[in-house]
């Protein structure tokens, strides 16, 4: 397969572990000492008063030069892992630095006392396979470039549940053992026209797990030019996996905009695409849509791979919850035995502490493949915290598949030229599901819909008699010289509510 990238703005930003800072283990918790979140949150504050040190934990050149098929030849030793033959219901293996990740993270063991000890490298943990001439060249001390966490599973065999490597992203495993869309620590100025800055993850602290422990502990410190973030993880293995995050974070500098719990997702095309490449495949994407649970409605918006780079700012107050999903679960609809993009993890943020009052913004870059993620997704805070100073904040992430809501979902989003030749264009909307589920086709439907950049010339909603889904038919006309339109819908039937909301932007 080939590796997935980052696409933010002109270029390819790579998703490479950069800057991790050059402190020893000691000066948080030297060998044997107590070690928790209070401890680092101490050492994120006095790191915030020094200079980002860019240059720090480099790799050697030859290892950042092997390509992608290279780096894959050294693989962690499953027989290695740590806490092996204990019997615990946690393992963890580790990534070798190179190739992509260019920068080495410094890994540490927490005892069952709290004690904390640096966990060393060793070449003796991988298998070099063809590239085993370079055993002799690799520094004692290089360190890794990240872990994969594993659990141990009643018939005693291990089981992937999530990663973390690559700046300051995690990944977990959908209820299909599919990886998918990446979750990301911190982003700055992801949206904003300042310079993009990658925060890494520069040093982990693991907890040893007890006999029956039904939840795996680790606590993380990121790094950036901008920001200095201490964290404590609560990973809890299940359908779906949920990993509590509080996080205390100082600003080195003000920053344009400070990008809380975000997601990196890819869109190539879907069935909302008027423009498809030549591809066998119906649809490629990681997600397909963003929603959104306010205390009073819920959204639905589509994404797209846009002609032209754009940001859109949707609610932020009061959350309940958002989030990519990949809500299209139809094998029939992508036709990818190998990639397998309709068993992709769904992963959506339940905000906390810190997280009451913002926006969430929505990029979208244009990519001309699939192997770039090109969709970004953050959630900006009201006030930017004042630099030097302990911002708090919380939040569940969760990954797997989604439930739906009591109310009707969109299923589809489809438009195109209408037939009339009058320059209109028509917008097909499917939601199902809810209280449309065993409504008689006869039932009277209001449709509340909205429009900017152009006039509603036609609208109806009927009942679909060959999937029992409502469809939602919308005839626009844009207005003179306007390159995008704006629309929304929802249907009531009396007083009730009866679906999400349906949002798009047109270009």
């Amino acid at each position: 397969m080939t590796p997935r990238n980052v696409l933010f703005g002109p270029v390819i930003f790579c998703t490479t572990l950069v800057g991790a800072s050059a402190w020893a283990a000691e000066t948080v918790a030297g060998s044997g000492q107590e070690m928790n979140l209070e401890r680092l949150t101490e050492h994120a504050l006095m790191l915030a008063q020094s200079p980002y040190n860019a240059d720090a934990r480099e790799v050697p050149d030859f290892l950042n030069e092997l390509g992608y098929d290279q780096y894959r030849d050294l693989q962690y030793r499953l027989e290695q892992t740590l806490w092996h033959d204990q019997g615990l219901p946690f393992e963890l293996s580790f990534f070798h630095p190179g190739y992509l990740y260019r920068k080495s993270v410094a890994m540490n063991v927490i005892d069952t006392d709290d004690r904390s000890s640096p966990l060393p490298f060793s070449t003796d943990l991988f298998d070099y396979g063809p590239q085993s001439p370079l055993i002799d060249q690799i520094p004692d001390d290089i360190g890794f470039s990240g872990f994969k966490i594993w659990q141990r599973t009643d018939n005693q065999q291990l089981q992937r549940i999530g990663l973390f490597q690559g700046a300051s992203y995690l990944r977990a495993v959908s209820s299909f053992n599919e990886y998918g869309l990446s979750a990301r620590g911190l982003a700055i100025n992801t949206t904003s026209p300042a310079p993009e800055e990658f925060p890494d993850f520069t040093e982990f602290w693991l907890q040893q797990p007890r006999p029956g422990d039904q939840e795996f502990v680790f606590l993380g410190l990121a790094e950036g030019p901008s920001v200095v973030a201490a964290y404590r993880f609560v990973l809890h293995p299940g359908t779906p996996m949920r990993l509590q995050v509080e996080g205390r974070l100082v600003l080195r500098q003000p920053v344009e905009e400070l990008g809380l719990a975000p997601f990196s997702s890819m869109f190539w095309y879907g069935e909302n695409s008027a423009h498809r490449p030549a591809d066998f495949r119906p649809e490629v994407h990681d997600s397909d849509g963003l929603f959104i649970e306010t205390q009073q409605e819920s959204f639905w918006r589509p994404l797209s791979n846009p002609t032209r780079t754009r940001t859109d700012s949707l609610p932020g107050d009061d959350l309940k919850a958002y989030g990519l999903v990949q809500r299209d679960r139809n094998f029939e609809h992508y036709q990818d035995i190998e990639a397998r993009y309709h068993l992709r993890p769904d992963a959506w943020i339940v905000p906390g502490k810190g997280m009451q009052e913002g926006t969430l913004r929505l990029l979208e870059i244009e990519t001309p493949h699939e192997y770039a993620d090109n969709i970004a997704l953050v959630w900006v805070p009201a006030q930017t915290p004042v630099p030097g100073e302990v911002f708090n904040y919380s939040y569940d992430l969760y990954f797997g598949e989604r439930s739906e809501s009591a109310i009707a979902m969109v299923a589809a989003t489809r438009y195109g030229e209408s037939l009339r030749g009058d320059d209109s264009i028509e917008f097909v909307v499917d939601f199902e599901g809810g209280p449309l589920t065993g409504l008689s086709e006869d039932s009277e439907l209001e449709i509340k819909s909205d429009i900017d950049g152009g006039d509603f010339i036609w609208q109806n909603i009927r009942k679909n008699p060959f999937n029992d889904t409502w469809r939602l038919n919308l005839r626009v006309m844009p207005h003179d010289n306007i390159e995008s339109i704006r629309l929304s819908a929802h249907l009531k039937q009396a007083d009730q509510r009866l679906s999400t909301t349906w949002r798009y932007w047109w270009q």
